[in-house]
């Protein structure tokens, strides 16, 4: 009777054994991990790891979000993580999970990744126009140095036809549009303060803006003098213009005068060094070194001799300021210390851009209808020569080492997506891709529109009717001076 009585309990023990052993499924995997912004077309990863309490080997399985699940992988070891590949047909926010099963059962869904997909590399992303808002025939020109670009990826965008400042947020809608009170033009990009503040001058009447972070007037200063130049920004929240015709003036972030030093003028902006002296280029290309504390003249320098626009780059690491005027389209160092001439000498050809410095101390500038890769010895690297003929924008640099210009042709019409202008150059020189934008108007005396840069890897541009968001796949370069005015803030300070 007992033996009988336990071949009936033995099954029973049996099969809990096996539901203790394997009935169980895997813990729920880790959220995965990947990049919360992913690109329209483009296959890209993600992964994740979970384990099983038993030690079996695991299987995973995605869940894209988008009405699309993964194939289960094959079976592995627990806590190795495993990585699979997606890629979007439409823009948009998704939401990734995944689950993982034994051989017996799944598991519950993984929380999720919250994920963006945006337009694919070189596409364009968003673009605005702008009319008179009294004379709506009339349309805006972005074809000067327009953006600037907020830590949360607001971008500010002049105009310099109208007395408009205009921010947009990610989202694709516009947060405020700031108008000066007869319309006045603005052609230098907005100067992005810490707190927020847009400080920009106006290039038709005497003020200084400075907005808050709604549009609303914070102060408004008269200068006595038009300002073309975008400014710069000191690490004490001081900014620093330069107006077109007389000085270089230092404001507090609550609009007084710090001090002023009469420069003579100039259409270039100001840079700032890393122990603070400010560099200025007046209108007969005379370079000045000033005390931040109190304006007062370190040294004067005759090198450049010729009237600049673009804004200088200044590189710390070879104590040097770099300079191209705007007459011979000559390349020059200038020593930070007391401003005698350096051993950079490079002809970059007519219609010269300011210059940018990579990591490495590779110099870049547009000139000639070309982009010029220079060593800091002043020999040439490469050059590249665009498919479109025409005047080549200060550049910017990404982090994984490509190169952007705009390039123009110097007409003041609108082709809409005719004509290749933006160009992304691989860190060799051979072209990576170009993005038809319309066609521009250069030849102003203000620097053309220069690429900026924004974390995520997007390029905004203003050329023509039209301020332009292309999508590109690299944060800004962590290098001496990768964009014009340095940063995407224009604070045009080194680091």
């Amino acid at each position: 009777m007992k033996s009988r009585r336990l071949l009936s309990i033995l099954p029973i023990a049996l099969a809990a054994l096996l539901v203790g052993a394997c009935g169980k499924a895997p813990l729920v995997p880790d959220a995965p991990k990947g990049s919360a912004q992913w690109l329209r077309n483009i296959a890209m990863a993600c992964s994740t790891s979970t384990t099983d309490a038993s030690g079996a080997q695991v299987s995973y399985q995605f869940d894209w979000g988008d009405g699309n699940k993964s194939q289960w992988s094959q079976f592995m070891d627990g806590g190795v993580a495993f990585a699979d590949t997606h890629s979007y047909a439409s823009l948009g926010s998704f939401a990734i999970r995944v689950r993982a099963k034994n051989s017996k059962r799944a598991s519950g869904w993984s929380p999720a990744l919250n994920i963006t997909v945006v337009p694919g590399e070189g596409v364009v992303a968003w673009s605005i126009g702008f009319t008179d808002p009294e004379s709506q025939e009339d349309s805006a020109d972005f074809s000067t140095n327009s953006f600037a670009i907020g830590s949360d990826n607001t971008a500010y965008v002049t105009s310099n036809v109208y007395g408009a400042v205009i921010a947009r947020k990610p989202s694709g809608s516009i947060a405020w549009k700031f108008y000066t009170p007869d319309l006045d033009e603005f052609t230098a990009a907005p100067l992005l303060a810490d707190d927020g503040t847009v400080l920009v001058g106006c290039s038709t009447n005497d003020f200084i803006y400075a907005l808050n972070s709604n549009g609303t007037v914070k102060w408004a200063d008269s200068v006595g003098s038009e300002v073309n130049a975008t400014g710069a920004l000191g690490t004490d929240g001081t900014a620093y213009f330069q107006t077109t015709d007389s000085m270089v003036i230092a404001l507090r972030s609550d609009g007084t005068t710090a001090w002023t030093f009469p420069s003579g003028g100039g259409n270039s902006a100001p840079v700032i060094g890393t122990d603070g002296t400010v560099y200025a280029v007046n209108l007969d290309g005379i370079v000045y070194a000033l005390d931040p504390s109190n304006g007062s003249q370190k040294w004067a320098s005759s090198v450049i001799g010729k009237q600049v626009i673009a804004p200088p780059a200044v590189d710390p690491t070879r104590n040097v300021l770099y300079v191209v005027d705007d007459e011979a389209g000559l390349l020059q160092s200038v020593s930070l210390a007391d401003g005698t001439g350096g051993s950079v000498q490079y002809n970059a050809g007519s219609d010269a851009s300011g210059p940018v410095v990579g990591a490495d101390g590779t110099i870049y500038v547009g000139g000639d209808g070309k982009l010029s890769a220079v060593q800091p010895d002043g020999t040439a690297k490469w050059v590249f020569v665009p498919t479109l003929a025409g005047v080549v924008s200060t550049p910017a640099i990404t982090v994984d080492g490509y190169v952007y210009v705009l390039v123009v042709q110097g007409k003041k019409r609108l082709a809409m997506q005719g004509t290749d202008s933006l160009y992304a150059v691989n860190a060799d020189g051979t072209r990576h891709w170009a993005c038809g934008l319309g066609e521009g108007l250069s030849g102003m005396g203000t620097p053309l529109s220069a690429p900026k840069l924004d974390a995520s890897g997007f390029i905004y541009v203003g050329d023509g009717y039209r301020a332009w968001c292309v999508a590109g796949v690299s944060a800004p370069a962590q290098s001496i001076w990768p964009m014009s005015q340095h940063d995407a803030q224009n604070t045009g300070r080194a680091r």
